[in-house]
C-alpha cells in the first residue's frame, strides 16, 4: 500500500469514528431530543462527503478538489459539539459551527478543478473564511441565545449586549447573501464554459450546488423575516440538498467514465465520414479544437497545409508507440479531464498518422517551392547585377571608346588609309555596343528596374520583329520577382512568335484579378507550339511555379498560340 492510500485509509478511520462520536454526542444530550431520521441525515451527510473526497482524492491526488470535499464532512461533525453538556465544549461548537459553510462553499467554487481563480472566485472564498473564522466568534462576544434556556454557559461571553449583537447579525447576514449569490453566480457561468461531454459528467454538481445555494439563500431570507413554517421547511429541503452534493459528485465521476467511453465510441462512429479534427471536436464537445501535426525530420508542428505551428494555450500531445503524432489544441476545461482528450486522441491515432503524412508532404512541397522561390530570386538579383556591370563597366568604356574614335577620325585626312581604318573600327564597334546592349537587356532589362512593368513592356514590344500590341492594366509596382517573372514570359513568348509562328501580328494583355497577374501572349500564326520542344517556356513555368503561379500553353495546329501565365500580385 503506498503512503498515500495509508493515509486516506487513517483519515478513512478517523472519519468513522468522529461521526460515531457527533453521534454519541447528539443522542446523549441532556437539552435536546433530535428525531431519529435528522440524526441519520446528518450522520449520512458527513460520511457521504468524508467518503466521497476520499475516494476523489485517491482517483485524482493532483485535484484538491477530493480534499475540500473530506474537510467539509469533518467540520460538519464538529457541529455536533453544540449538543454538548459541558460549557468547554459547547462554546467551542459554536465557534466552529459555521466553518462547514465556508468549506461547502469554497468546494463548490473551486469545483472541478479544486483551484480558485482570481477576482470573483477568490473574493467570496475570502469572504466566506472570513465570516467563518472572525465574525462567528466575535459575535459570540456579545451575544447569547435567550431562547435556548437549558443551555450551557457561553464562555466567550464578555458583554450582553443586543445593540452589537444585531449589527453583527446584520453583518452576517450581508455576508451570507453576498456569498451565496456570488455562489450561483460562479456555477452558472462555469456551466456556461463547459461543453457538452464536461456538462454532462458536472451537471449533478454544478445544478445541486446551485440549488444548495438557492436554497440557503432563501432560507437566510425567510430567518431575516422570522417566517417559522417556512424556516422548517428550507432547513430540511437544504439539509437533503446538502446531503445530495457528494452523491452527485459520485454520479459525475460515473458519468465522465460513461462519457469517455460514449465519446470514443462517438468518435470511431464518425471517422472515415470526416477528418480527424472534425470527429475529436464532435466526441469532446469543443468546436475551437485545432490538431497540429509532428515532423519527427524537422522537429516542428505543422497544420493540415504545412504550415508551422506553435502551441500555445492548452495542449494535448498524441503519441503512437512512444512517438509523438499530433497535438489536440483545445479549450482550457479540457484539461481537467485530459485523460478523456488523450483517450480519444489514441482512438484516432491511425487517422491523425495518415493526416500527419499528408502534412509533411504538404510542408516539403511547400518548402520546396520556398526554397525555389528564394533561387529565382537569387538568380534575378545576380542577373541585375551583372547587367549594372555591364552598362557601367563594358558599355561605358566601349562608349569611351568610342568617342575616342570619333575624334581620332575627326583629325584624321579623309579618304587615306587610317581614315578607313577609323571608320571600320567605329562600325565595329556600334555593332558591339548594340549587342552588348542587347545582351545587357536579355540577361535583365534596367528599363525594368528603374521604371517599372508597362515601361518595359512596350520597350519589347518596340524592339518585336512584328506588330505587337500591349495592354497593360496594371498600377503601382510589384515584388521584383513577380515583374521579372511577367516580362521575360512576354519576352520569351514574343522571341518564340518571331522565330517559329510565322504571325502577322501579336497581342500582349496584363492585367490583376483575383489577387493574381494574368499574362496572355497570343498570336494569329501557325500554332503547333510544344512547351517541351525546348521553345524556353518550359524553364518560364518553372519560374512561374517557384512563385506560386502556373503557365498553359494553347496553340492548335493552324489556329495560333496563346501562351496564358498567372502568378501571385505580391507588391513591392
Amino acid at each position: 500500500m503506498s503512503g498515500l492510500s495509508r493515509a486516506l485509509a487513517a483519515l478513512a478511520v478517523a472519519g468513522l469514528v468522529l461521526g460515531l462520536a457527533a453521534l454519541a454526542l447528539v443522542t446523549t444530550s441532556d437539552r435536546e431530543d433530535v428525531p431519529g431520521p435528522s440524526v441519520m441525515l446528518a450522520l449520512t451527510l458527513g460520511w457521504a462527503f468524508i467518503g466521497a473526497g476520499l475516494y476523489a482524492w485517491w482517483r485524482r491526488p493532483e485535484n484538491r478538489i477530493g480534499a475540500l470535499m473530506t474537510m467539509v464532512g469533518f467540520v460538519w461533525f464538529l457541529g455536533a459539539l453544540t449538543s454538548a453538556d459541558a460549557a468547554w465544549a459547547f462554546t467551542l461548537g459554536l465557534a466552529l459551527s459555521s466553518l462547514w459553510i465556508a468549506a461547502l462553499v469554497h468546494m463548490l467554487v473551486a469545483f472541478p478543478t479544486g483551484r480558485v481563480c482570481p477576482g470573483l472566485e477568490r473574493n467570496l472564498v475570502r469572504l466566506v473564511w472570513l465570516g467563518a473564522v472572525i465574525l462567528a466568534p466575535v459575535s459570540l462576544l456579545v451575544f447569547e441565545d435567550p431562547d435556548c434556556k437549558d443551555c450551557p454557559d457561553n464562555l466567550l461571553l464578555v458583554w450582553s449586549n443586543e445593540t452589537a449583537a444585531t449589527v453583527l447579525e446584520a453583518i452576517g447576514f450581508l455576508v451570507l447573501v453576498v456569498v451565496l449569490g456570488g455562489l450561483v453566480v460562479v456555477l452558472i457561468r462555469r456551466w456556461r464554459s463547459f461543453g457538452p461531454v464536461q456538462r454532462r459528467a458536472l451537471s449533478p454538481v454544478l445544478w445541486t450546488g446551485t440549488a444548495v445555494a438557492v436554497v440557503a439563500l432563501l432560507t437566510v431570507v425567510a430567518n431575516a423575516a422570522s417566517a417559522d413554517d417556512v424556516i422548517r421547511v428550507l432547513d430540511a429541503v437544504l439539509t437533503v440538498l446538502i446531503t445530495a452534493v457528494p452523491f452527485a459528485f459520485l454520479v459525475g465521476l460515473m458519468r465522465s467514465s460513461l462519457s469517455r467511453a460514449g465519446a470514443v465510441s462517438a468518435l470511431f462512429d464518425r471517422l472515415g465520414g470526416v477528418s480527424a479534427r472534425d470527429a475529436l471536436a464532435e466526441a469532446l464537445g469543443d468546436d475551437t479544437l485545432t490538431l497540429a501535426y509532428w515532423l519527427p525530420d524537422q522537429a516542428r508542428y505543422v497544420d493540415a497545409q504545412g504550415h508551422t505551428v506553435a502551441l500555445e494555450g492548452a495542449v494535448t500531445e498524441i503519441e503512437r508507440d512512444g512517438t509523438p503524432i499530433a497535438a489536440i489544441l483545445h479549450d482550457p476545461g479540457l484539461l481537467e479531464d485530459r485523460e478523456l482528450v488523450r483517450t480519444a486522441g489514441a482512438a484516432a491515432a491511425l487517422a491523425l498518422e495518415n493526416e500527419r503524412l499528408a502534412a509533411e508532404v504538404r510542408a516539403r512541397y511547400d518548402d520546396l517551392r520556398a526554397a525555389s522561390a528564394r533561387l529565382v530570386a537569387a538568380g534575378d538579383a545576380a542577373r541585375r547585377k551583372i547587367e549594372r556591370d555591364l552598362h557601367d563597366g563594358a558599355q561605358q568604356r566601349l562608349v569611351s571608346l568610342s568617342v575616342t574614335l570619333n575624334l581620332a577620325r575627326k583629325n584624321t585626312e579623309p579618304g587615306s588609309q587610317v581614315a578607313k581604318l577609323l571608320d571600320s573600327a567605329m562600325t565595329e564597334l556600334t555593332a558591339g555596343l548594340a549587342e552588348l546592349r542587347e545582351l545587357a537587356r536579355g540577361i535583365h532589362p534596367a528599363v525594368l528596374t528603374e521604371r517599372g512593368l508597362d515601361p518595359a513592356l512596350q520597350s519589347l514590344a518596340a524592339r518585336a520583329p512584328l506588330p505587337v500590341s500591349v495592354s497593360a492594366s496594371v498600377e503601382g509596382r510589384y515584388a521584383p520577382a513577380v515583374e521579372a517573372a511577367v516580362y521575360f514570359v512576354v519576352m520569351e513568348a514574343l522571341t518564340n512568335v518571331a522565330k517559329y509562328a510565322s504571325a502577322s501580328a501579336a497581342e500582349v494583355t496584363v492585367e490583376q484579378i483575383d489577387g493574381r497577374v494574368v499574362i496572355d501572349v497570343q498570336d494569329d500564326g501557325v500554332g503547333g507550339a510544344d512547351p517541351a520542344s525546348g521553345t524556353g517556356l518550359a524553364g518560364l513555368a518553372d519560374r512561374v511555379a517557384a512563385l506560386g503561379g502556373r503557365l498553359v500553353v494553347e496553340s492548335p495546329p493552324g489556329g495560333g498560340t496563346v501562351v496564358r501565365a498567372e502568378v501571385p500580385a505580391r507588391r513591392t
